[in-house]
């Protein structure tokens, strides 16, 4: 994973590069020391991380509290789980058929080209914690049968624009 600070009006946001995702955010405290929150989760609204003393502890420390404190699932019903990490949103869903689906950012793990059926909600979260980062750069290829649909996001580095946007923010 790859993070930057990029300044954004009067704070620092915290990037992951990979994803082009903001995922945290670093406010100056009357210039040193900053607070650093996360952006991560379904209401966005901001978890305190902690102080540093200077820039150059920001990132280290949001990844080190995430180690500690990785992100859990959440049930939102007896059907529905989500997780929200610093690169996706997966969650999963039981359907009528008992059977349990999972996905990531809108696309669904699939099993050798076809919808992938769980029985149980802990097996499809496995799967989808598994798969997570499939896709992304420097992320360690699974050969088990299981993919994600293609997310045509996730190569955002190759698309033009987006660069361009990016850097002129």
């Amino acid at each position: 994973m790859t993070f930057v600070l990029l300044k954004n009006y009067d704070h620092y946001a915290i990037v992951n590069d990979d994803a082009n995702f903001i995922v945290g955010r670093v406010h100056p405290l009357g210039g040193q020391p900053y607070r650093v929150t996360s952006r991560i989760g379904p209401s966005y609204q901001p978890d305190d991380i902690g102080v540093v003393k200077s820039l150059d502890d920001a990132i280290p420390t949001f990844i080190d509290y995430y180690e500690k404190n990785p992100v859990p699932w959440e049930p939102e019903s007896s059907a529905f789980y989500s997780r929200y990490t610093m690169f996706v949103c997966l969650w999963i869903e039981q359907h009528e058929q008992g059977h349990w689906l999972a996905y990531r950012n809108d696309y669904p793990l699939l099993r050798d080209g076809q919808l992938a059926h769980f029985a149980t909600h802990v097996d499809a979260q496995h799967a989808a914690d598994t798969h997570e980062l499939d896709g992304y750069p420097n992320a360690k290829a699974i050969d088990d049968g299981l993919s994600w649909q293609p997310d045509p996001e996730i190569g955002w580095c190759s698309i033009p624009h987006g660069v361009e946007e990016r850097t002129n923010s």
